[in-house]
């Protein structure tokens, strides 16, 4: 008999939701995660959407700043501002938060084994052996969920595949002054083909970051140096984190016995990258799927495929749509930037952004905006 019914790798939010749920079910839980407490090392501006706290019954009290109006930069300096009249979302930090939901997992009776990084998968009729190095003795279990945020390799033990494309995410906390919207930075120069922004999180305390495909530290560093953000800065000396992040979905997140969920899945906005919603969705629909599979004592693929189709059906359109949308934005000019920013301060289109823009779901509003009049004439003036 197996030792654990369900290893969860990855003490992130995907994981530890989706522990909880098993748990609270009953089941035999254990999460290993590979640093020395839930949310170290983690690499993220911390942004969760307010529907997501109501919707999921999320932890407020790691909750340090919240997101209200923002501010759009163009290439030439031209701004939009959009102001929503309540907060868009809450900014976390990342050790407390996933600490909480670690916190709340354990209360239903999952364990927890930090400081084990496991390093191999095997997959039998029998079960799953995750190994963790020579001088530690394998675990075993009837299933496992992958959580453990990009960059792992323990799914392809399964036969599964990475997501299509990597983007870096560069940031830093650092001391600034002048802080009040949040300001989204556009331009070829800034994050060519992205986005840079400055979050504040205090009165004088910013996440300063942006995201790029390739040559993130120089990009990072031109923009900590720009007229923008160097006159208000409280420090000459900063320390950058950078990370990669998938870019679209992976074609299978199931296998015999495996589920992939999070980062690791693909499950990120490819608007924004920010995945901690969506991964605390999917986290959900795994546990789901993973409580009927016990129920009937199949943990074939053909079982475990129910989560995909669950998870696909909810953001695969959104992801989708945002893909489609960065590639309209790779090819644009800083000069057809300037017109899309301008765009915004239109009556028709910050009408439309006020009424139907929503944080986390992206999909209405992009289709909506290409068939604002306005635009379709800037296309005929040919400035798209």
């Amino acid at each position: 008999m197996n030792s654990y019914d369900v290893i969860v790798v990855g003490a992130g939010p995907s994981g530890n939701v989706c522990a909880r749920q098993l748990a609270k079910a009953g089941l035999k839980i254990l999460v290993v995660e590979e640093h020395a407490a839930a949310g170290d090392f983690i690499n993220c501006t911390g942004i969760i959407g307010t529907e997501a706290f109501e919707a999921l019954d999320l932890p407020t009290e790691p909750i340090i700043a919240s997101l209200g109006p923002l501010t759009f930069v163009s290439p030439s300096g031209k701004h939009f501002r959009y102001d929503p009249g309540k907060p868009l979302a809450h900014v976390v930090s990342r050790k407390r938060f996933d600490g909480a939901l670690a916190g709340q997992a354990a209360q239903e009776g999952a364990q927890f084994r930090f400081d084990a990084r496991a390093r191999n998968l095997e997959v039998t009729a029998d079960g799953i052996r995750l190994s963790f190095g020579e001088d530690e003795p394998p675990l075993t279990a009837e299933c496992v969920v992958i959580a453990t945020g990009f960059g792992t390799n323990l799914h392809l033990k399964a036969g599964l595949k990475n997501p299509p494309r990597i983007i870096y995410g560069a940031q830093s906390e650092v001391p600034m002054n002048g802080l009040s919207d949040t300001e989204i930075y556009l331009g070829k120069a800034v994050a060519p083909n992205s986005f840079a922004w400055v979050v504040p999180v205090g009165p004088q305390l910013a996440r300063v970051g942006l995201t790029v495909t390739q040559h993130a530290p120089y990009h990072f560093d031109r923009f900590m140096r720009s007229a923008s953000i160097q006159p208000r800065l409280l420090t000459g000396r900063w320390t950058m984190k950078l990370s990669p992040l998938p870019l679209g979905m992976i074609p299978k997140s199931y296998a015999d016995r495996v589920l992939v969920v999070g980062e690791a899945a693909g499950q990120v906005k490819t608007t924004t990258q920010g995945g901690i919603y969506y991964g605390m969705l999917c986290a959900g629909f795994a546990a789901d799927t993973l409580l009927k599979a016990f129920e009937q004592r199949d943990f074939s693929a053909h079982a475990l495929r129910a989560y995909e189709r669950e998870w696909r059906r909810k953001i695969s359109p959104e992801l989708k749509i945002g893909e489609h949308l960065r590639l309209l934005f790779s090819r644009l000019s800083d000069d057809q930037i300037d017109a899309f920013v301008e765009l915004g301060t239109k009556g028709d289109a910050a009408d439309l952004v006020r009424r139907i823009a929503k944080f986390d779901w992206h999909k209405d509003i992009i289709i909506s905006s290409l068939r604002l009049p306005v635009l379709q004439e800037l296309v005929r003036m040919g400035r798209f």
